[in-house]
């Protein structure tokens, strides 16, 4: 039998009231990955649903060589449970990828090339040239999207194109330094990240990839959870320059 501390690739999925996707999503990596010449795990952490997501998931179990299934309540954020799969991850990479499968798992290629040629994370990007939209978003959220890109850049002083799609790779060591000091809970965890990569100097490089919009259970209230960003922002960027 493989040890566990063997494993190469560790897949944390957060999941909040996504029993319409998680089964699907994981017969999905269960399919794709069988024929890889590679030992993985899957990791679920639970964030205080209160559907049927738990159930669907651990009755999934068996579809891999190794399954995790994390749990709390109440309900404590996006970033607080993929921080949470993080220190639970065992894998020599670590992919973080969302339960709705917008982005799926055969894209996690692209991103593992990358960290193979060296760089320390690799996340996918609906929004540099070869990115395939097969569902495009609202309008709306188009357009509060592109303003949240742009004050990022401009609060955070990094330069990526998209910051918030929910499928990105870490090497090992860059996961450990990059989570151990993730203070975010909510879904601006991912700024906070990308953030502290430029901060720390690691390489990081953007993948296109092939994506589409989940509108039936999107979590975010764009209006609300707009001017949160933006309050979060400036946290992000003025915490982190105390601690400088």
């Amino acid at each position: 039998m493989v040890k566990q501390n063997n494993i190469y690739l560790s897949i944390v999925m957060p999941a909040y009231n996504e029993a319409a996707n998680i089964a699907s999503t994981l017969e999905d990596i269960a399919q794709y990955l069988k024929n890889k010449n590679y030992l993985y795990e899957v990791i679920v952490v639970n964030d205080g649903s209160n559907d049927d997501t738990v159930a669907l998931a651990r009755a999934r179990s068996s579809l891999f060589p190794y399954f995790t299934l994390l749990e709390h309540f109440p309900n404590r954020g996006k970033g607080y449970a993929v921080k949470v799969g993080v220190a639970a991850a065992k894998g020599d990479f670590i992919l973080f990828m969302d339960a709705d499968n917008s982005t799926r798992i055969s894209q996690v290629d692209g991103l593992m090339s990358a960290i193979l040629d060296g760089y320390d994370v690799a996340i996918a990007s609906r929004r540099i040239p070869g990115a395939i939209i097969e569902t495009r978003q609202p309008f709306y959220r188009i357009i509060l999207g592109n303003v949240y890109i742009v004050l990022s850049k401009l609060i955070l002083g990094v330069t990526v194109n998209d910051y918030n799609c929910g499928f990105k790779l870490y090497k090992k060591e860059a996961a450990t330094l990059l989570f151990s000091q993730l203070t975010r809970s909510d879904w601006s965890f991912d700024s906070e990240l990308i953030y502290l990569v430029f901060k720390h100097g690691l390489k990081i490089k953007e993948v296109p990839v092939r994506w589409h919009d989940k509108k039936k259970t999107s979590k975010v209230r764009p209006f609300q959870d707009g001017i949160k960003s933006f309050v979060s922002l400036i946290r992000i960027r003025f915490q982190n320059k105390r601690h400088a």
